[in-house]
């Protein structure tokens, strides 16, 4: 490392010899209608760019006088503009039907014309972002392109999100690999999606391969807004929305005239006490999700930026602040998700042909979240999992004005006279929202600082370090209560806990990475042959450090006073786990070829290096390579264009790799969590963490592509269509339990997994004189996720649940990744129990008879966006959908006593077993009667706006003033009769745990009003 930074700073003190002459080119886009506003400008084989202004004016430095302009605007035709000397333009483009024409990033400062692509990208505009009220960016990518997959963990405020592009490729972490300008991140919810210039998606091995280590679950690259220079004036942009959120759907649960039908008929059948019909009247019919469910949480949004630059500095600045309530428990403050930014993008000309570039973004996220959200943990918290399970009947606070006793194990009780049963398990859900509160406060740094050095017209040098930071403090503080009073009835449980409880815990995470590259554009070679080639180096390293803290018994009774000082007792502050550290490196050396001969036969290949140190010596590195090949058939003489504008054919292949295994597993660690007392006095132990592995390498996936581009009809209809085969080897997997001696062992190269697919984008564009143009977008992606082989494994087990006692999810040879597991059920017999399939034929009911009864991956998602513009009105709204995977409903709480039930259960013929479910062999056992469909299409966005006419605005200083009415989840279809069909991982670190409902907060329907001022 040290000889490497010894080389940089060569090249840095080079830096300031360079000589090249610059000049800056300015100009004007437009359209036959008029000024095209935000048109993109770059300079070919560099990153440096611009972007036009309202008027469709730009000014752009470029590295000399010969240099090449990329114009594009998404909806026309992209051209390449030869300065040849000239530092003046007039461009005028021409409407195109798709973006097939855009200019797309592809990585190392690396971008191209998509005609001239052979890769399979995908690219997101700062407008469709800006699009879209969203309070995490990644949410742009759903249903917006092809094979990408983005499903929520939670409804709740800041929850984290699964994203598969192109399905789950291994039983570990698939979540894509995420880049910020260049810079690895972890994810990329800390960003200001109004800072976003556009979001890239690179699919096949040929785009992501460049990044072999950690890109076989795709790569995601995110570039931010720059400023742009030689500008008259500081354009300053203020946009925000504000408004509120409600439920979408809610359960369809017994009510109280309902539930005392449903539970007489259990009292007739086993002999007990029944509720007169005439005293159904005296008893309340509370519906449980009003009481909890918001109907009105605030949502809202401020972003203000200002931009410009001089003849040589560029710069942007922007602030934003972002504040959702959630629907549960936001109007207390324990629910609710708050993000403030800071950004700056600053580059500057320090001598001629060197630039400089600093980046610095600073986040707060507050995140106040509820017991349970991503879990169905039972103690004084989740309301989730027990709001189905609550009874109609039970009041929600008693005569004292306390939250009402539900459960059964503090006696019988009685309302208006009248005696109601009770649950024998849950609490009252308003105790967990009042008396608990969890805040998670993360504070994250991300910090870039680089040089460019055209060393001449074609050739460039990059240089570029940077430092990333997540500092995450979580507090959670459970409250002393008791609604008794002290006063205890004898055999009976105290309603509330003896004592409070503060629990605080730090995680650190810190990643440094160091980039240099090199490009070479071969210019001047002869016939239209056009050939780009860079070569580079790249490290990076992970830093991670925890540690928490745990008291009883502190002497303040309120989340905001409550700290360890306030602990009565200080030998009562305890470390529930260990401090953890670790320490992950890894260097790489790359290149990549991008080649084309006049924009017909087009060529690319690339090939990485990787070291990591998670591995051991003998197979510390691995080799990514790729390649890619099209063929431009609409430009040949033969081919007949009557009805074809561009018809282009590509294919891909490459490897790229997966590292996502805890460290050290390839030689034997120590850590000192255990011990002995000895002569009164506790001596500390160490135990060995694992039995290493030292043969453990990359997991690799191989990645083949076949793909069509067309456009027809004068540029109106564009089709892109994909075939996919990408196989997953060596994956990384602890294959069985502890040796003999207690160790655990490592994990080991074994298991593969197929996923298969075809994508097909469709879409339309046209534009009418009069000036009125609309838009429509469709978009399908089919996947087949298979198991070939598990290493000798019988299966992985996940989904362990409370309700049931085997695990409701499972993993075989032969079977897509985390199906469900258990019976299946052909119906009810006349005992009312579930007649199960006898797999084995063997005359009795037994685990053998289990089977895959159900796939919570979707057999195709699609999407489906429509827009319309004129005369200053803007209309648009977008659809995605989910076709084909099932939902494992876990929230009838079976296992509690008198708990609710779905008005389904009145007629479904299905065993009465309200107090007591051991009375049925079957219903608690997981099986296909619990399986539901989980198709469903949303409305996801949809929005009316107006841009007051220029002629009123420039008076008072504006260039744009914009005005809009949106509406998020207003429809959702769907057969799934839970509160939300849209249900993704337990959580990230589980790919396993998917698509199972134990009580979900569900995604609200928003109604907000939204503006954009630019002056």
């Amino acid at each position: 490392m040290l000889h490497l930074l010894k080389r940089c700073a060569v090249f840095v003190t080079l830096l300031v010899c360079s000589t090249s002459i610059a000049q800056t080119v300015t100009g004007k886009v437009s359209d036959n209608t008029g000024p095209l506003p935000g048109a993109s400008i770059i300079e070919k084989g560099t990153t440096n760019g611009t972007q036009t202004d309202f008027n469709g004016n730009f000014s752009l430095n470029v590295s000399n006088a010969d240099a090449v302009l990329m114009v594009s605007y998404i909806g026309y035709t992209s051209q390449e503009i030869a300065l040849d000397g000239r530092n003046t333009l007039s461009i005028l483009l021409e409407a195109d039907a798709q973006s097939l024409e855009e200019i797309v990033v592809i990585g190392y400062g690396q971008s191209q014309n998509k005609r001239t692509s052979s890769q399979a990208v995908n690219t997101i505009s700062s407008d469709r972002i800006a699009a879209l009220p969203i309070a995490r960016p990644e949410s742009a990518l759903q249903g917006t392109a092809p094979g990408i997959v983005v499903v929520q963990n939670s409804g709740a405020p800041g929850s984290p999100l699964t994203i598969r592009l192109r399905g789950t490729a291994t039983p570990g972490n698939s979540q894509p690999l995420f880049l910020v300008d260049g810079v690895q991140v972890p994810n990329i919810d800390f960003l200001n999606n109004s800072d976003v210039q556009s979001m890239s998606t690179l699919k096949d091995a040929a785009a992501a391969a460049i990044y072999g280590a950690r890109a076989a679950n795709g790569v995601v690259l995110v570039q931010t807004k720059k400023g742009r220079r030689n500008t008259d004036k500081i354009t300053v942009s203020i946009d925000g929305y504000t408004g509120f959120q409600d439920r979408v759907n809610t359960p369809d649960l017994m009510n109280t005239a309902q539930y005392v039908d449903y539970y007489n008929q259990y009292q007739t059948r086993v002999g007990g006490t029944t509720i007169a019909s005439s005293d159904v009247g005296n008893l309340p019919d509370t519906d449980w999700y009003d009481v909890l469910y918001d109907s009105s949480a605030p949502k809202s949004f401020i972003n203000a930026s200002l931009s410009g630059g001089g003849e040589k500095t560029n710069f942007f600045v922007s602030g934003s602040l972002f504040d959702q309530q959630g629907l549960i428990g936001g109007d207390s403050g324990k629910s609710g998700f708050e993000r403030k930014t800071l950004n700056l993008n600053f580059n500057t000309e320090v001598v001629k042909n060197v630039s400089l570039n600093i980046g610095a973004n600073l986040v707060r996220t507050t995140r106040q979240r509820l017991p349970g959200e991503n879990d169905d943990t039972v103690s004084a918290g989740n309301p989730f999992n027990q709001l189905v399970s609550l009874l109609p009947l039970f009041p929600v606070l008693d005569d004292a004005g306390n939250p009402f006793d539900v459960s059964a194990q503090n006696g019988p009780a009685e309302v208006n006279g009248i005696a109601i049963p009770k649950i024998n398990g849950p609490f009252n859900p308003i105790i967990p929202i009042e008396y608990s509160t969890i805040e998670d406060i993360a504070d994250i740094k991300l910090f870039n600082i680089g040089a460019s050095w055209n060393i001449k017209s074609d050739l460039k040098f990059n240089i570029g370090t940077s430092y990333f930071e997540n500092l995450t403090r979580s507090k959670t503080f459970q409250e002393a209560f008791d609604f008794r009073g002290g006063s205890v009835p004898s055999g009976l449980a105290s309603l509330g806990t003896g004592t409070n409880q503060l629990d605080e815990s730090v995680a650190n995470s810190r990643w440094s990475q160091f980039d240099a590259t090199l490009t070479y554009s071969f210019a001047q070679l002869p016939d239209n042959h056009n050939l780009e080639v860079i070569v580079g180096s790249s490290y990076y390293e992970r830093k991670f450090e925890t540690s928490a803290r745990q008291a009883q018994g502190l002497l303040v009774n309120n989340f905001a006073d409550a700290n360890f000082a306030q602990v009565g007792d200080q030998t009562n502050i305890i470390t529930p786990f260990p401090d953890f550290r670790n320490e992950e490196r890894l260097i790489a050396y790359f290149g990549r070829a991008l080649y084309n001969y006049k924009e017909k036969y087009l060529f690319s290949a690339s090939l990485r290096a990787d070291a990591s140190s998670k591995f051991g010596p003998g197979n510390r590195t691995g080799y990514f390579p790729s390649f890619s090949t099209g063929w431009v058939l609409s430009e040949e003489d033969w081919f007949g264009n009557a009805i074809f504008d561009l018809f282009k054919i590509r294919a891909s292949w490459g490897v790229s790799g997966v590292d996502n295994i805890a460290d050290d597993q390839y030689r034997a660690t120590f850590s000192a969590n255990s011990g002995s007392v000895i002569n009164n006095q506790f001596i500390v132990g160490l135990n060995q963490n694992v039995l290493p592995n030292q043969d453990i390498k990359w997991e690799e996936t191989t990645q083949a592509n076949i793909g069509l581009d067309a456009n027809l009809f004068n540029n109106t209809l564009g089709i892109t269509l994909d075939y996919y085969n990408n196989t997953t080897n060596d994956i990384l997997l602890n294959v069985g339990g502890s040796t003999a001696i207690g160790i655990p062992l490592a994990a080991q190269n074994v298991g593969e997994v197929q996923n298969s697919g075809f994508e097909a984008l469709v879409s339309y564009r046209k534009r009418y004189e009069n000036g009125f143009r609309w838009n429509a977008d469709f978009n399908i992606a089919f996947n087949n996720n298979e198991v070939k082989d598990l290493g000798g494994l019988s299966s992985l087990t996940s989904g362990t649940t409370l309700v049931f006692a085997s695990p409701i999810s499972a993993t075989f040879e032969g079977e897509p990744i985390a199906g469900f597991f258990g019976f299946k059920s052909t119906g009810v017999d006349t005992n009312g129990e579930l007649i199960f399939e006898d797999l084995d034929g063997d005359g009795s009911i037994t685990t053998d008879d289990r089977q895959i009864i159900g796939n919570p991956l979707p057999d195709f998602t699609y999407g489906f966006n429509l827009g319309a513009n004129y005369k200053g009105f803007d209309f648009s709204t977008f659809f995605y959908g989910s076709q084909g995977n099932d939902i494992y409903d876990a929230t009838v709480r079976n296992d509690f006593a008198f708990s609710n039930r779905p008005v389904s259960y009145l007629n479904n013929e299905v065993i009465n077993v309200l107090g007591n479910v051991n009375e049925s062999t079957t219903l608690g056992e997981v099986s296909s009667f619990y399986v539901k469909d989980g198709s469903f299409l949303k409305m996801r966005t949809v929005t009316l706006g107006y841009s007051l006419p220029e002629s009123l605005i420039e008076n008072i200083g504006f260039s744009r003033v914009r005005l809009y009415l949106t509406g998020e989840n207003l429809l959702v279809f769907t057969d799934y009769d839970g509160a939300d069909p849209e249900i993704g991982q337990q959580n990230l670190a589980n790919t396993l745990d998917i698509g199972i409902d134990r009580g979900f907060y569900p995604a609200p329907k928003t109604i907000l009003l939204g503006f954009q001022f630019q002056f």
